[in-house]
């Protein structure tokens, strides 16, 4: 994969566009669950047309899909088997193929990194040899059916570390020698990929919104000089917090450590209703980020919003697991599928296509502002639309809360008032538009 350092320009100081771009922006989704859905009879349609749900998302502009393996589980899901077969189906629609390793029998996350049971009793000398030959024999096996991965993930959201208690870290754990052992862990992974594989390494964590999260994290790590291509981030608005604080985190990351950063996990509510008796995890109001409803147009502006600042590559968690006769979901109102199964806005928000028609009217495009910045003592900019409008104009602040509203009195040319706001960035807004750029004042 090839990564374009681009510079932008600081307003004021407020560095809000990420500094390192891919070359190709990985527009990817995670689908592990998808042959399980199909099973339990999930129907996916595109414009009413029923399809197969990969070839779909790739029709509306995606590139790339995202893996998960564990060792040994004890359900059928997410074995080595599993794992191949979904790697060819996306490789026969060239879809690049991203495998996250979670080193574990079972989910692993900030709060359960469990060892496989074959490795649990392992030596630490044992164990690394099994990382080894295990991570390298993974990858051959996708390298010999001819589907090579182009990232492979040495590990899931391993903010707490890897493979308990050999490589924990944090609480009573965060100690020199435990880093040390999670260094010596991920290099071993690292190895392998790179014996067995031409592939990017990603280290992914799941601190999105937590600036000192991340920085304690890569901070430690940085000391061990770890052979990494790739930061990879979990966000999720309704666990970790505004989006400001995830474009902080960005921004620091990149800049901090020259590396490009993924978003390789988000997910956002299309709506806060239920199509099945099985608990939703997202549906209480207060799970909605302020501008951005729990509408499909909403959840597509989201995502929209997200490249904004994620040039890398942004890869959506589980878009396929909607509610099927045989299989309830606590997903089904954050799928880029409705409950009928058809494919929504945000699957073109995520693939990077033009906005559908119910994202936005014909009749609207980029607002244009002079000046901005704002000069000191000013009272108003001047906004300019494509032709005669009659809609509000919204003002947001960086938390994405609408502190004020104005009317454009059906004018192709008006102006705004900026009184009684204070120094800051703020976006402006007309619904059914995307945010522009920064509108600043000094």
């Amino acid at each position: 994969m090839q990564w374009i350092h681009k510079t932008i320009p600081c307003i004021l100081g407020l560095c809000m566009v990420t500094s390192l771009v891919a070359s190709q922006p990985l527009r990817c989704a995670d689908v592990s669950m998808l042959d399980e859905l199909e099973s339990g009879g999930a129907v996916y349609t595109s414009q009413n047309l029923a399809d197969n749900a990969l070839k779909i998302l790739k029709n509306h502009g995606l590139n790339s899909i995202r893996l998960r393996l564990f060792h040994t589980p004890s359900e059928r899901r997410d074995g080595l088997q599993d794992m191949l077969a979904l790697a060819q189906r996306a490789h026969d629609l060239n879809l690049k193929i991203i495998l996250n390793l979670h080193y574990s029998d079972t989910w692993a996350d900030p709060g359960a990194q469990q060892k496989p049971s074959v490795w649990s009793n392992l030596s630490d000398n044992h164990l690394t040899d099994s990382i080894y030959t295990y991570t390298y024999n993974v990858i051959q096996a996708l390298e010999k059916q001819g589907t090579p991965p182009i990232i492979v993930q040495t590990g899931n959201e391993i903010t707490t570390g890897m493979l308990w208690n050999t490589g924990r870290v944090g609480g009573s754990y965060d100690r020199p020698e435990q880093w040390s052992k999670l260094a010596n862990l991920l290099q071993t992974a690292i190895s392998a990929v790179r014996d067995a594989s031409s592939a990017d390494i990603m280290i992914h964590i799941d601190r999105g919104a937590d600036l000192q999260g991340a920085q304690w994290f890569f901070g430690n790590l940085s000391r061990f000089s770890l052979d990494f291509d790739i930061i990879g981030l979990s966000y999720y608005p309704f666990w970790h917090g505004p989006l400001h604080q995830f474009v902080n985190v960005v921004t620091h990351l990149e800049g901090q450590y020259s590396k490009p950063v993924m978003l390789i996990e988000t997910a956002y509510p299309w709506t806060l209703d239920w199509n099945d008796d099985v608990h939703n995890i997202v549906g209480l109001p207060e799970h909605v980020l302020p501008g951005y409803p729990a509408t499909p147009d909403g959840q597509a502006s989201f995502i929209r919003t997200l490249w904004e600042y994620v040039s890398s590559g942004i890869c959506y968690w589980a878009p396929e697991y909607i509610a099927t006769p045989r299989l309830g979901s606590p997903w089904e109102n954050l799928a880029l599928f409705n409950f009928q199964g058809n494919v929504l806005p945000g699957a073109h928000a995520l693939g990077g296509q033009m906005q559908t028609a119910s994202e936005t009217s014909p009749t609207l495009s980029t607002l244009r502002m002079f000046p901005n910045p704002a000069r000191m003592g000013t009272n108003t900019v001047q906004v300019d639309l494509p032709q005669p409008t009659c809609a509000n104009m919204d003002i947001y602040n960086l938390l994405g809360q609408k502190i004020q509203s104005q009317s454009s009195h059906c004018q192709q040319q008006f102006a705004l008032s900026i009184s009684g706001l204070s120094v800051g960035s703020y976006w402006i807004r007309i619904p059914k538009m995307q945010p522009v750029s920064l509108f600043v004042i000094p």
